[in-house]
């Protein structure tokens, strides 16, 4: 089964399935000693290598809390435009993986293109314990990122990595590290930040298909009563509609499954609380008439303001689902209302039609008999001139009279047989629609 793997180490699989070329990227660290962000840039691999051999020590042997965090860049291709697409070498992103202690889990967490989000225990370096993140934002729409970060317990230390960075996000990642204060070494920074990231996409997402709805229901609104440009609005075609609708619905399940990855997060740190404080008591927000203790200087405190955002920002999806269903349903009803308006123009239409053809029809009832009465005159069936014992008609009119009658028998029978055969094979379809629609039923019914 597809479950997380406790083993951290990457194999030759894992290895294979990042993508490698080498483009500039950022490295970023905020400890406890630092007065402003410091932030290295990485132009080529001798850069990463000068890097990787200046921090190797003070990384393993740093006694101070705070975060380190690499900003992998995200390609200007669209292909390379993946989490996937690493921005180093194969050599070098294994001496990453050694030196940030990458757990092997990103790999599945960035292959699934999912939102999801993921904790791991690890004992195997650190027996006061590690804890391994990993997390992503959903693919279906872009500048998607994932994130590792692995918290080293006994020093507080968070060694997290950013894949797939706009340039953007990158700058949006420095401003929230040089900003997070005392909170810097708290295990579930990265991953707030990446929840911010996403906030910020899934916002621009939803006031975008607002903004489209807005345009849409207004051509739909205040175009003219002709149904050919109720329907097909200026030459484009309704399915513009269509497509707003259905990336409106993907709208809505992508921000649920993001409240969830919220909710799994707002668990953890309840749970990281309950191991660092008991389970006797509970993480509350706190109450403004605490006012005799630094809100910056414990753990809890820090703890209390992610969990206190974490929920800010679901209530804040709550308002934007509302905003989906709105674009939904509001589509719905400026379509039908659309519908309903060059239905009436068209049922306008179909009563004039039909005045036009009661007077033809008039006109022919007029007109008939005499055109009638005039043919039959003057095509010859009648002897004019014929003696006192002749008849009248000629023998062309028995002709005439026989094929006229045979030809009227005919298409009389055409029209009573087809007449009685069309309802008979839509009674046999309705009857075996009914009894498939039975019969799957009753199979259902049997496999529960």
């Amino acid at each position: 089964m597809d479950w997380p793997c406790a083993e951290a180490d990457f194999n030759d699989h894992d290895f294979g399935t990042f993508k490698y070329q080498h483009r500039p990227f950022k490295i970023i660290r905020k400890l406890r000693s630092d007065k402003e962000l410091k932030c290295w840039n990485i132009e080529s691999p001798e850069d990463l290598q000068r890097w990787i051999d200046e921090n190797r020590i003070p990384i393993r042997d740093s006694c101070e809390y705070g975060t380190f965090a690499i900003l992998f860049s995200r390609g200007v291709d669209a292909r390379l435009s993946c989490p996937l697409h690493i921005p180093v070498t194969m050599d070098k992103f294994y001496q990453l993986i050694q030196l940030f202690h990458i757990h092997r889990m990103i790999v599945r967490t960035i292959c699934r293109k999912i939102t999801y989000f993921s904790r791991l225990y690890s004992l195997r370096e650190n027996p006061g314990g590690n804890i391994v993140y990993t997390a992503r934002m959903s693919s279906s729409w872009p500048e998607d990122i994932a994130m590792s970060s692995t918290h080293l317990s006994h020093k507080r230390l968070n060694l997290s990595v950013f894949y797939g960075c706009g340039e953007s996000q990158a700058s949006k990642i420095m401003k929230r590290l040089e900003m997070a204060r005392n909170a810097i070494y708290h295990p579930m920074l990265p991953a707030g930040i990446l929840v911010e990231l996403d906030r910020d996409r899934m916002v621009e997402q939803v006031s975008s298909a607002f903004d489209s709805f807005i345009q849409k229901t207004e051509d739909l609104c205040f175009t003219s009563c002709d149904p050919e440009r109720i329907m097909d609005k200026d030459g484009e075609s309704t399915g513009q509609l269509s497509y707003l609708y259905n990336d409106t619905r993907e709208l809505v399940k992508g921000i649920r499954k993001v409240k969830s990855q919220i909710s799994d997060m707002c668990s953890h740190i309840r749970e990281l609380h309950k191991r660092k404080r008991g389970s006797h008591k509970r993480l509350r927000p706190r109450r403004r008439a605490d006012t005799d203790f630094d809100a910056y200087s414990n753990t809890s405190s820090v703890a209390t303001r992610i969990y206190e955002r974490l929920q800010e920002i679901e209530a804040e999806y709550d308002e934007k689902l509302d905003q989906c269903h709105m674009v939904t349903d509001g589509l719905a009803f400026s379509t039908q209302l659309a519908a309903d308006r060059a239905n009436i123009q068209i049922a306008v239409d179909t009563r004039q039609e039909n005045a036009r053809m009661r007077l033809i029809s008039l006109v022919t009832m007029v007109y008939l008999p005499v055109t009638s009465v005039a043919t039959i005159f003057s095509m010859g069936v009648f002897n004019w001139t014929a003696a006192s014992q002749q008849s009248v008609f000629t023998f062309y009119f028995w002709i005439y009279i026989a094929i006229a009658g045979g030809l009227t028998v005919v298409t009389v029978g055409s029209w009573w047989a087809l007449t009685r055969t069309t309802p008979r094979r839509m009674s046999d379809s309705t009857t075996d629609l009914a009894s498939t629609i039975s019969s799957t039923t009753y199979g259902r019914e049997d496999m529960v």
